[in-house]
């Protein structure tokens, strides 16, 4: 056993012995030149090292560099800058003249993908062919080779072709790497834009094999959290899975085998395009739950106020002054569709959600947004013009037995009414939040609602009991369960009002005529029912006044605390007057002689 432990011990101080003379014999500056060379001969980039390369020799062997960078012909900045560099390389092969990186490691870098960071050649300039100074001559004496890649506390800058830019900080990138450039990966980054915040992770298989044509990836975790203005408060967070690929030449990216997890919804399908000259999206999507509650930012509060978005100055701004979503909706061509089997928006359950829409030229078309709620069908085509300061709206809805509650809901208007809606029209304006809609929109449509109910307010009880407080002579009796008959009729919006003419129905011994306005900035409403009302048994007089009297009920103020009149003893009174007059009238012309008539 001793003589195991001293032989190992005089192995020890012969490689620690073998490694200091090493070290001692061969400057690390000798690779300067060569590592400059071989990156220009590789890609083109001019690597420039501040200071003197060193040693390190613990935990393992390394080359240490202080700040260096990498800059494109003809670029103004470099692509790449670093406050130091490490390079870990393997013992051996420098015996035999070869520099062998098991890893490189930047920390502290800036990453530029901008237009002052790219290639720029003079005018005129000749292209040196591809094949130019033969590889030997480079490599004579030396090879190299790289295994693994670590990126540590680093800035990406990203600028896309209408100058916005965007940074994605904290940057850490580990790529690993066998002989025929297919390894693993790990990346996680935080972005923050317009006071948004997005962390990323991102880990998975990476196939380089044919780069720079082409770079494949097999994502088997990405993890990211959403959050900030515009985005739920409780954030978006998720994770995916996927096949990827991107050509750089093309700025061409593919994303296959997409499945995505966002908050309680799901997604999967696959998405392409293209990221230059500008955006081109091809998506096309399935999912079989989605829930926009928890997707999309509350467009009210608990009192039904709208929110209004406040967003100050970003990190960094746009070059215009529009928010990045609307920016970059201006300039990119998509073709985007979804089908989701079951989707909650606003509360409402919807099935069979489907949306089929294309942009191009500052302009999205919805030719197809629809589905069922409840037993009812809904369609809401139309366009968005993205060009100008406030996108421009135009919806043509289109509503079958679409159950008037949530409609309610949407409008901010007490729930006493309900019923199906069925509805078709044409509506225009600026911006599509809850507030514009309910303040700056107009247009127009046609509506039939059936199966009306006042809950609560019962009008046909309400006017038979206010007769029967006024009147003990005649009372309401219909023949059944009283029923209001569907209601038809048009509406007209203009910015804060909802007008309508004439809702009119007839049915069941009773006639309906609904006129009217509600007003959203204001939050008031005044609304007449005007009833007739059959069925009604006692004294002939009384009957025959009430069944041919339009008895009117007007709704009227703001509407979280409604008042309302219903003038029946005006009406009662007013056949008493009228009865007198015509006895008057009667005794006038039995007796002309009494009441002479003047020249």
């Amino acid at each position: 056993m001793r003589r195991l432990i001293t032989t190992l011990a005089i192995l020890l101080v012969v490689v620690v012995a073998g490694m200091t003379a090493l070290v001692m014999l061969v400057n690390p500056n000798d690779f300067r030149g060569y590592m400059v060379q071989q990156v220009a001969k590789r890609s083109g980039y001019q690597l420039q090292l501040s200071g003197d390369l060193r040693w390190h020799v613990w935990p393992r062997l390394s080359i240490l560099s202080d700040q260096l960078s990498l800059t494109a012909p003809g670029a103004t900045v470099p692509a790449v800058s670093a406050e130091n560099m490490r390079l870990d390389v393997e013992l051996f092969p420098l015996l035999s003249h070869q520099l062998k990186v098991s890893q490189v490691l930047l920390k502290n870098a800036v990453i530029r993908d901008i237009p002052a960071a790219a290639r720029e050649l003079p005018p005129g300039a000749p292209v040196a062919p591809e094949d130019g100074m033969s590889s030997a001559s480079l490599t004579r004496g030396w090879s190299f080779d790289i295994a693994q890649l670590n990126i540590a506390d680093s800035l990406f800058i990203w600028q896309d072709a209408q100058g916005n830019q965007i940074n994605f900080r904290d940057l850490n990138l580990s790529i690993r790497q066998d002989q025929v450039k297919q390894g693993q990966f790990e990346f996680s980054t935080r972005v923050s834009r317009n006071q948004q915040n997005l962390q990323l992770t991102v880990n998975g298989h990476l196939d380089a094999s044919q780069y720079p044509q082409q770079l494949a990836l097999q994502v088997s975790q990405a993890t990211y959290q959403a959050s900030g203005v515009d985005l739920p408060a409780a954030g978006i967070n998720g994770q995916a899975e996927f096949s990827a690929s991107w050509q750089p030449a093309a700025q061409y990216f593919r994303l296959s085998a997409l499945k995505l997890q966002a908050n309680n919804s799901d997604f999967s399908g696959e998405i392409a395009g293209q990221l230059q000259p500008s955006l081109s999206l091809h998506a096309r999507l399935t999912s079989v739950n989605t829930d926009f509650d928890h997707l999309l930012a509350a467009g009210g509060n608990s009192d039904g106020h709208a929110v209004v978005r406040v967003v100050s100055a970003p990190v960094i701004a746009d070059r215009d002054d529009l928010p990045l979503q609307d920016s970059w909706l201006r300039t990119a061509d998509m073709d985007v569709s979804i089908h989701s089997e079951n989707a909650l928006w606003r509360g409402l359950q919807l099935k069979n959600l489907s949306l089929q829409a294309t942009t191009s030229g500052g302009i999205t078309r919805v030719a197809t947004l629809d589905g069922q709620s409840g037993d009812g069908h809904f369609s809401l085509p139309g366009e968005v013009d993205w060009r100008s300061t406030l996108p421009q709206v135009s919806l043509r809805p289109q509503l079958q037995n679409i159950s008037l509650q949530p409609v309610l809901a949407f409008l901010q208007l007490p729930q006493a009414f309900a019923g199906e809606v069925t509805l078709q029209g044409q509506f225009t304006g600026n911006g599509f939040t809850h507030r514009d809609i309910l303040t700056g929109w107009q247009g127009q449509a046609s509506i039939r609602v059936t199966h009306p109910n006042t809950g609560a307010f019962n009008l046909q009880q309400m006017v038979s009991d206010a007769v029967a407080v006024n009147s003990d002579r005649v009372k309401y009796q219909p023949e059944q369960t009283p029923v209001m008959p569907s209601l038809d009729g048009d509406l007209h919006l203009t910015p804060g009002i909802l007008r309508f003419a004439s809702l009119k129905g007839e049915g069941n011994g009773l006639q309906m005529d609904a006129t009217g306005e509600v007003d959203f900035r204001q939050r008031t409403m005044d609304v007449t029912f005007n009833m007739l009302m059959a069925n009604w048994k006692g004294d002939s007089r009384l009957v025959h006044l009430l069944s041919g009297q339009v008895i009117p009920i007007r709704f009227y103020g703001p509407w979280d605390k409604l008042s309302y009149s219903l003038p029946v003893t005006r009406v009662l009174n007013g056949d008493f007057r009228n009865e007198l007059k015509s006895r008057f009238n009667q005794w006038r012309a039995q007796n002309p002689e009494k009441h002479p008539t003047h020249p």
